[in-house]
């Protein structure tokens, strides 16, 4: 599936979402409710928690049982998103954070801990915390430095897989 290329964040949502819908369930399962059940789903995490395009404190993170897709007029021109149950849904998801740069030394150690471990912490304020417990979350030790984990190693994990 391809977004049509234009700039208006309302028609593209509506018509991804229309593209997703005509594939058979064969192809992409539904649960009872009628949401898509994707086998993976591999999120990425900004430091203000935002996932997708869904931003801490605007209405597209409150949308519960409504559209599979939404347009996010964070940015010009807008972007779309899956929606928040749909990320929730899928079979697996993974996030990862891993790295550090001048900007953020301690990777994103921040958001991590806020998005794992706040328990203060809302989808409204801080979208990522709505995947803490669904999610399969990769830090690296940066990322992680904010939190008190025991931390594994690759060998490790695949050996208890």
């Amino acid at each position: 599936i391809s977004l049509n290329g234009s700039s208006d964040g309302k028609k593209e949502a509506d018509d991804y979402e229309s593209k997703m819908k005509a594939l058979p369930e064969s192809k992409l399962p539904r649960d009872q409710d009628g949401f898509p059940v994707f086998d993976l789903s591999l999120v990425g995490v900004g430091d203000d928690g935002h996932i997708g395009s869904l931003y801490p404190n605007r209405d597209e993170i409150d949308i519960v049982d409504g559209p599979w897709v939404t347009a996010a007029f964070q940015k010009d021109p807008p972007s779309i998103s899956l929606t928040l149950p749909v990320m929730q849904r899928a079979q697996t998801t993974v996030i990862s954070a891993a790295g550090q740069s001048v900007k953020y030394p301690n990777g994103k150690a921040g958001a991590m801990r806020l998005a794992i471990a706040d328990e203060a912490v809302t989808p409204k304020d801080f979208p990522a915390s709505a995947l803490r417990e669904c999610a399969i979350w990769i830090l690296d030790e940066a990322n992680a430095s904010e939190m008190e984990l025991d931390m594994s190693t690759v060998e490790k994990a695949v050996a208890d897989a």
